[in-house]
């Protein structure tokens, strides 16, 4: 009898560690793959001309031709500055935040950008909630920068897709993300100055 209750306690302390292990090597493992972007992302820009082998870059999970078209996010107010790829994937979203729309173009219509809210760090969109209406966003392409006014920040419901629709003769940004609970979303909106 005894020996039955070690056996299961010892089982339920491995079940455990176990458990608590899953979600930190996920991160860990999402990390490597930001980290090599990153490492991949300075090797284009540092080529003169654009023809660089991303063979040794280790764990890299976004091809080349993404890489070329990241722009990057800046929300000075929340003190976030992240990558955006062109495409919405699970993957590229599990790393980066990403388009969400094909074939957009910053300061023509309504560019939308979807991010994870994430639960460390500041990583993704986790700190979008709080910034205010009022302040500054600026998205990077090349060497031309956009700058919007955030304009609203609401609470909308997944099936609210016409948010992302462009507005006749308006230039807008729109950041979605997931509220804590996953159940709706947050969308913070945006004019270019």
């Amino acid at each position: 009898m005894r020996k039955t209750k070690k056996t299961a306690g010892i089982s339920f302390i491995i079940i455990g560690l176990t458990l608590l292990a899953i979600p930190l090597y996920y991160e860990w493992d999402k990390q490597q793959e930001t980290k090599a972007m990153e490492e991949a992302m300075t090797l284009i820009s540092e080529s003169d001309n654009g023809d660089v082998d991303l063979s040794s870059v280790d764990n890299l999970t976004v091809p080349k031709e993404q890489l070329e078209k990241t722009l990057k996010l800046e929300i000075p107010a929340i003190d976030l500055k992240q990558k955006v790829l062109p495409k919405t994937t699970e993957e590229n979203l599990s790393i980066a935040l990403t388009q969400i729309k094909s074939e957009q173009t910053p300061g023509d219509g309504n560019f939308t950008i979807a991010g994870h809210r994430g639960y460390r760090g500041d990583r993704h969109f986790r700190n979008l909630p709080d910034a205010p209406v009022g302040s500054e966003v600026i998205l990077h392409q090349g060497n031309e920068e956009f700058t919007y006014t955030i304009t609203s920040s609401n609470v909308i419901e997944p099936t609210d897709v016409d948010i992302l629709k462009s507005q006749q003769d308006q230039d807008q940004i729109t950041l979605i993300t997931c509220t804590i609970d996953g159940k709706q979303r947050i969308a913070v909106q945006g004019t270019l100055n």
